[in-house]
């Protein structure tokens, strides 16, 4: 028996036609499989609507004698359907994965606008035969000329090639190589939203505040665990273990669960804020009802004298928590890829990109601790300063020939020389002469490879003494 969406048109064993409210014909039909498929005919002409069950069926026998490859059929039909229908398949299957609410609200936000370029770009619905890289990179451009920043058009690209890359997978199109043909926009000119650094002395005032407002405890997961907001609102008590001092975070925009431990600051404040609650209702309650509103935020940070933006533009708010751990991480030694395990993120370069701000004293620091380079004393064979000593505390004085760097020849010293700059080192300088008895290439390749101890010693020194 025939579907009727609407008026019943006709059935002829083959196919049928119902008439949607709208009054558009809709053809339904079989298969290869045997599966009954819908599809619109988009037009009001019964005439045109009979064409269509026609064509469909004779696919259907072209298939079922091995003409027409049923994959590539398949493909032609779903590119004939709206890009919208796609779109909502593709929302249905997201919600299904453990992901958070907010990062799907995100995503539906992102394609819904896409949806409305791609139908400014074609006055009509678009189909998914439309969705094509060219008509994402002018959305793109759209966004970008109307004072929208790199990337925020580049968050749109992304939402577009994972939507792509889900429609490969699906059979429903064939676009492996989509993202390679959009190509990003530079962000790093057009940085809208730079959080800074906050200091010690901010955030005492910052929890002083909020501590007197009952507030501090969502402070202190940002600061010490480096949570996001969302992250902080959906902790749980279960997920807190005060004994072992680790506190799991689930569910947040990654989809995985993290164990990290936690700063004994953090447990005080949380062992202060547990409520008295049987284990099972404990382990299942939210540490907060109600998530601190972002304008509540605000004013918090401004009793505390902290303001939104400083005089470079940069930004201080609860994220601004993130970019300071890692900053504090960084300038205490710790390596990179630990900084990236506490901020949870999957890509090593988000970290270094986004939360990592060195100062250029930093930088002067690191430069200070580089080995001095002074003179030895005078040669007792010419007379003459011919060395150079690069002094450097944990290994004491090293002599660098600095007579051999404009000639090999001079690198090869007869015996009596060699002796007589022996009896020079014996000063108490410590200098070294095994450049004198190798050859150029020999003593190149051990004074690079001394050059590069060197370096790597100064710069680990410099970065385990930061801050």
């Amino acid at each position: 028996m025939a579907r009727n969406d609407g008026a019943r048109s006709r059935g002829n064993g083959r196919g049928s036609l119902t008439k949607s409210p709208k009054g558009v014909w809709i053809v339904w039909y079989y298969d290869a499989d045997g599966r009954r498929r819908k599809v619109s005919s988009r037009s009001t002409v019964k005439r045109d609507a009979e064409r269509l069950l026609e064509s469909l069926l004779a696919d259907v026998l072209r298939v079922k004698a091995g003409i027409l490859d049923a994959d590539a059929l398949r493909r032609r039909d779903e590119k004939a359907r709206p890009l919208e229908e796609h779109a909502r398949d593709y929302f249905a299957a997201f919600a299904k994965k453990p992901r958070s609410r907010q990062a799907g609200q995100v995503k539906l936000c992102v394609l819904r606008r896409l949806l409305r370029e791609l139908h400014g770009q074609l006055g009509r619905k678009p189909l998914l035969r439309d969705f094509a890289p060219d008509r994402v990179l002018a959305a793109m451009r759209d966004r970008v000329d109307a004072g929208l920043s790199p990337r925020t058009a580049n968050h749109l690209r992304d939402q577009a090639v994972a939507f792509a890359s889900w429609l490969t997978r699906e059979g429903r199109a064939s676009l492996p190589d989509f993202g390679a043909r959009i190509p990003r926009f530079d962000e790093s000119r057009d940085r809208r939203t730079v959080r800074r650094v906050l200091t010690p002395d901010e955030i005492l005032r910052l929890l002083e505040v909020a501590d007197a407002r009952g507030r501090r405890l969502w402070y202190s997961l940002a600061c010490y665990a480096g949570l996001r907001r969302g992250e902080i609102g959906r902790v749980t008590w279960g997920d807190v273990d005060l004994e072992a001092r680790t506190i799991a975070i689930r569910n947040h925009k990654a989809g995985r669960c993290d164990v990290l431990p936690m700063r004994p600051e953090l447990v005080e404040d949380l062992r202060r804020a547990r409520p008295l609650l049987a284990p099972a209702a404990l382990s299942t309650s939210r540490i907060f009802r109600t998530p601190v509103h972002g304008r509540t935020q605000l004013r918090d940070f401004a009793r505390a004298g902290i303001p939104k933006r400083d005089a470079d533009g940069r930004v201080a708010d609860l994220h601004a928590f993130r970019t300071t751990l890692a900053t504090n991480l960084q300038r205490s030694g710790v390596e990179i890829q630990l900084a990236q395990r506490v901020l949870r993120h999957e890509d090593l370069r988000t970290t270094l990109r986004h939360y990592s701000q060195l100062a250029l004293r930093d930088v002067e620091r690191a430069l200070e601790r580089l080995p001095a380079i002074v003179p030895t004393a005078v040669s007792a064979r010419d007379g003459t300063t011919d060395s150079l000593v690069v002094v450097d505390a944990p290994r004491g004085l090293r002599e660098v020939d600095r007579r051999g760097s404009s000639s090999g020849s001079s690198r090869r010293a007869k015996p009596r020389e060699t002796a007589a700059l022996a009896a020079t080192s014996s000063t108490g300088v410590g200098a070294s002469t095994q450049s004198q008895v190798m050859t150029p290439r020999e003593d190149t390749g051990r004074f690079a490879t001394r050059h590069e101890d060197l370096l790597s010693s100064v710069f680990t020194r410099a970065f385990s003494s930061a801050g």
